[in-house]
């Protein structure tokens, strides 16, 4: 591992799966935030008359943040004391497949985001057929929204194995499966 060579992670998943709450998390949780953004953001969300939105911390646009969709690829820095991280943050919704490529298609590892209530979708599976025809191989699978399902194991447990079988069709290992709720940082 060379410090000077950035590692550059895709995070994809299904459209409010929670790809950039997660994001917008780990940022906070690292320190990586710009000055000023978290209370930004947080007075945006007070204005609005919503809940803190973690998601607000990659989607810019007025418009993602009203339709609760990311719409273009975001690139994001995560310093890190070994490596740098580049967090390339793609777009879930279908309509927007040609954006997650274009983002995964640079990346050397991934991390695949499923809902732990809604479980492994269509755009889930879409999305471990193009990182297997881009070569990616390094992916973590990650269960958010584990607080939604209080934690429970077995709903883990699933996923992990339905999804685990899915990949090794696709010749896809996971390098590991990872229960969290980003909303909240567990596990995080």
């Amino acid at each position: 591992m060379n410090k000077n060579i950035p590692l550059k992670l895709v995070i994809l998943g299904h459209v409010d799966h929670g790809k950039s709450t997660l994001v917008g998390r780990l940022l906070h949780e690292t320190g990586s935030l710009t000055e000023g953004k978290f209370e930004t953001i947080k007075a945006s969300c007070k204005k609005r008359g919503v809940p803190f939105e973690w998601s607000f911390v990659t989607d810019a646009l007025q418009i993602e943040r009203d339709q609760g969709i990311t719409l273009d690829v975001s690139h994001i820095w995560l310093r890190g004391k070994k490596r740098d991280t580049m967090i390339i943050d793609a777009p879930g919704h279908r309509e927007f497949i040609k954006n997650m490529v274009t983002g995964a298609a640079v990346a050397d590892a991934a991390l695949l985001i499923i809902d732990a209530r809604e479980g492994i979708g269509k755009q889930s599976h879409q999305h471990g057929l193009l990182l297997g025809l881009l070569g990616i191989r390094q992916l973590v699978v990650v269960v958010n929204k584990m607080d939604a399902v209080k934690y429970n194991q077995r709903v883990f447990n699933k996923i992990t194995r339905e999804y685990g079988a899915y990949l090794k069709t696709l010749h896809i290992k996971p390098t590991a499966a990872i229960p969290i709720s980003a909303r909240e940082g567990d596990n995080v």
